[in-house]
């Protein structure tokens, strides 16, 4: 379907697709450099709004 559409896909090689701590801990820590903290009062959720 993608060659159909003509899109782009990417897809990584098997070792970087397992481990979803990394994804969030890499977004964590560019988020940390830039000073982006949630509020204390936030509520974790599993389906995110956006």
């Amino acid at each position: 379907m993608g060659k159909q559409l003509d899109w782009k896909t990417f897809i990584p090689a098997f070792e970087y697709c397992t481990d979803n701590a990394a994804m969030i801990a890499i977004t964590a820590y560019y988020k940390y450099l830039n000073n982006d903290f949630a509020d204390l009062g936030i509520s974790p959720a599993a389906r995110a709004e956006w």
